[in-house]
C-alpha cells in the first residue's frame, strides 16, 4: 500500500472542503426557493378567496414545502457533521431562513 504524503493529504482534504461548501451553497439556494414557496402559499390561504379545490391546493403546497425545509435542516446537520469530520470549523454558508423554523444567523 502506497504511503501517502502530507501534500497528497491536504489537496484531497481541500477537495472534499470545496464539495462540502458546495453542497451548503446548494442548500442554502433550495432553503430560499422554499421561503418564497411557504410566503406564498400563507398569502393564498389567507389572503386570495380560493374556490374549489383552492385552498387545499395551497395547504398540500405548504405542507410540502414545510417538510423539504424539515428535510434541509436534517441534511444541513448531516453536512455539519461531515465538515467536522474533515476537521474544518462549521461556516455560516447554508443559513436557513427563520420562515423555515430556525432563529436568524443559525446554521
Amino acid at each position: 500500500m502506497p504511503i501517502s504524503t502530507n501534500s497528497e493529504w491536504t489537496e484531497a482534504g481541500s477537495a472534499r472542503l470545496e464539495h462540502i461548501l458546495e453542497v451548503r451553497r446548494l442548500l442554502h439556494d433550495l432553503s430560499n426557493v422554499l421561503t418564497g414557496l411557504l410566503i406564498t402559499a400563507g398569502l393564498l390561504k389567507n389572503f386570495v378567496p380560493l374556490t374549489g379545490n383552492g385552498g387545499r391546493y395551497a395547504s398540500d403546497i405548504e405542507g410540502s414545502a414545510e417538510r423539504a425545509a424539515e428535510l434541509v435542516c436534517e441534511v444541513c446537520g448531516k453536512v455539519h457533521r461531515l465538515q467536522a469530520l474533515n476537521g474544518h470549523e462549521n461556516t455560516k454558508v447554508c443559513d436557513v431562513r427563520p420562515s423555515l423554523g430556525q432563529e436568524s444567523r443559525e446554521d
